[in-house]
């Protein structure tokens, strides 16, 4: 069985790349004056006009209060809407792809990014509260979805998922290296002890590695293909056959753009993006002990930076702040919903209540809701402490993941591997759920 431990595995030539940036690397994070958990970000908004407000609060994940919200689309029309807008994309990529005009890349950037978003929350949304029984009120709703959706957009057929998922919220294991979420990432290299150096160096090798690519692609597509039920290997190898029938109609240049390049690569980025930065992933090595240590292991993540503040008056107080707010919109327009549009999609600012809830007297069944929820349980007193655990920006989830890592002293591995029990076959198919 595959198995790699660390970034060398990964891709052959890191081991003669690594020598070269490892001082450059260390030097920039050491230096790097790192923003970890934050409050009052989305406070800091309340100075854009109210009419803007319930888009900042999609684009940011996190609204300003627990007023009702205005942007939610009922789970049912969003289950059915998604693939025709998916279907709807692709056919608007294979226009673009054939444009030889300068507009036609950017064009096919945003197109990218909203097609891997429909992708991820089809899984990551939908299919997960499916096998948690909370997609639809019918049971055998849920069932029907789980079991039909994985072999159309190749992921991990639904027992699979459905066993290693529900393992992942035992809390006996959750988060540890006996989770098979956190022995994913201990195959990849993000292990305990490296510093944060080493841990962005392998998360760049990582996602530019065509041997991480072809593996995601593989174990994705022999979960459906080979292991998957009698009717879940037929549905997916008629949609083998649609990708040649695809591939054969468009050629190659286009396929590649409308339909591989999104639903593999930027995929497998989205992904592990997402996974990487969901929880404190084994941070002592040993289970929670109660709700308090299980808390402290998730958290919430939103997609912004605080609004700037205006210091100072006269003229050139003006200017800096027109320049300081001009710098702040494009850094939302281009780093920020991006993100929010193709990694950290629908519910996902808010997972730390998907596991939670309870704990704020409420339920999980309500997720649809969940953004507001989180809110009415922080302004309810905020038993399950969400307030303090928020995290702003992609680059500083990641950064707050390496420095837990960092911290947690020398790997635990051994050389049979008893720690890390899951295969990397295995935990690609789960990455970011």
């Amino acid at each position: 069985m595959l198995k790699f431990a660390n970034y060398q595995a990964v891709i052959p030539c890191a081991a003669y790349i690594a020598p070269l940036f490892d001082e450059q690397i260390e030097n920039r994070q050491s230096n790097r004056a790192t923003i970890m958990f934050q409050q009052g970000v989305r406070e800091s908004m309340r100075r854009l006009p109210r009419m803007l407000q319930p888009l900042v609060t999609w684009v940011t994940g996190k609204p300003l209060d627990e007023s009702k919200a205005r942007l939610i689309i009922p789970s049912v029309v969003d289950v059915l809407v998604s693939p025709l807008l998916a279907i709807i994309i692709i056919y608007l990529l294979t226009i673009c792809s054939k444009l030889d005009i300068a507009i036609a890349w950017p064009l096919i950037g945003v197109l990218w990014l909203l097609l891997v978003g429909i992708l991820r929350k089809m899984q990551v949304t939908h299919l997960h509260h499916a096998i948690h029984n909370r997609l639809f009120e019918k049971s055998s709703l849920n069932k029907i979805y789980a079991k039909v959706i994985p072999p159309i957009i190749t992921v991990q057929n639904w027992i699979e998922y459905r066993k290693e998922h529900l393992e992942h919220h035992n809390a006996s294991i959750f988060t540890t290296g006996k989770d098979a979420d956190a022995a994913f990432l201990a195959e990849l290299g993000f292990l305990p002890g490296r510093s944060r150096g080493e841990l962005w160096q392998n998360l760049w090798i990582t996602i530019l590695s065509p041997t991480f690519h072809a593996l995601f692609l593989r174990v994705r597509l022999r979960s459906v293909l080979v292991q998957g039920k009698g009717y879940e290997r037929v549905l997916a190898w008629t949609m083998v056959g649609v990708h040649l029938i695809l591939g054969a109609l468009l050629g190659l240049k286009v396929y590649l753009i409308a339909v591989f390049i999104p639903m593999a690569l930027l995929y497998h980025v989205s992904a592990l993006l997402q996974f990487l930065t969901e929880h404190a992933w084994d941070v002592t090595g040993s289970a929670p002990d109660d709700w308090d240590s299980y808390a402290a292991r998730c958290w919430g993540r939103f997609c912004g930076e605080a609004y700037p503040a205006r210091a100072g008056k006269g003229l050139a107080a003006v200017m800096r702040h027109v320049l300081d707010v001009t710098i702040w919109s494009v850094r939302m327009l281009l780093v920020h919903l991006p993100v929010r549009l193709a990694c950290l999609v629908s519910d996902l600012p808010a997972h730390d209540w998907h596991h939670l809830a309870h704990r704020a007297g409420q339920s999980s069944r309500d997720w649809p809701r969940s953004l507001y929820l989180r809110q009415a349980a922080i302004l309810g007193g905020d038993k399950p402490g969400f307030a303090k655990r928020e995290l702003w920006g992609i680059s500083n989830m990641i950064e707050h993941q390496f420095r837990w890592l960092e911290r947690t002293g020398r790997a635990r591995l051994t050389p049979s591997g008893n720690m890390v029990e899951a295969t990397v076959d295995q935990q690609l198919l789960v990455v970011g759920e």
